[in-house]
């Protein structure tokens, strides 16, 4: 495993949710670190939060539509699953920093595959379920909120 290119990676990633914070509180209001809240930890599933709210953030360094889907590990599925059961008042987002905008998301709004995906350019191969969204489903942060009552409608294909 190469943990050079893994801390640069986890970098990346951490400067970049830190970069768009503001902006996601302008669409989402007041946000809080799930890794700074002792109950969920450092690697808990989601990355931001508050009371409406949980979002998942994964930092891209390509454009949105370099490939015909984006995806996120299977266990962040789950993971709203769960929360959606306690707090069924609760919307989720999964959401793509890419290298022209910030694209996301909501939680089983259409439909889906859950496949193999990763990557082993860092010496090891890193391979899980993942959930994978065709392209036509995601759209711009400043869309993901257009439907005011959420729907948690899923199709799993």
């Amino acid at each position: 495993m190469d943990y050079k290119k893994q801390r640069k990676d986890l970098s990346y990633g951490y400067k970049s949710e830190n970069e768009i914070h503001n902006i996601l509180e302008d669409e989402f209001g007041t946000l809080f670190k799930s890794s700074l809240n002792p109950e969920m930890g450092k690697y808990y599933e989601f990355d931001k939060y508050n009371q409406e709210y949980f979002i998942e953030i994964k930092s891209r360094r390509i454009p949105h539509d370099k490939y015909g889907t984006l995806f996120f590990g299977e266990n962040k599925l789950i993971k709203g699953d769960e929360i959606l059961k306690k707090c069924p008042h609760l919307r989720i987002f999964y959401l793509w920093r890419c290298m022209d905008g910030i694209y996301g998301w909501e939680h089983r709004s259409s439909e889906y595959e859950i496949c193999k995906r990763g990557r082993c350019d860092r010496g090891k191969d890193e391979f899980d379920d993942c959930v994978n969204i065709k392209q036509k489903y995601i759209k711009p942060l400043k869309n993901l909120l257009d439907n005011i009552n959420g729907s948690n409608e899923q199709t799993k294909v």
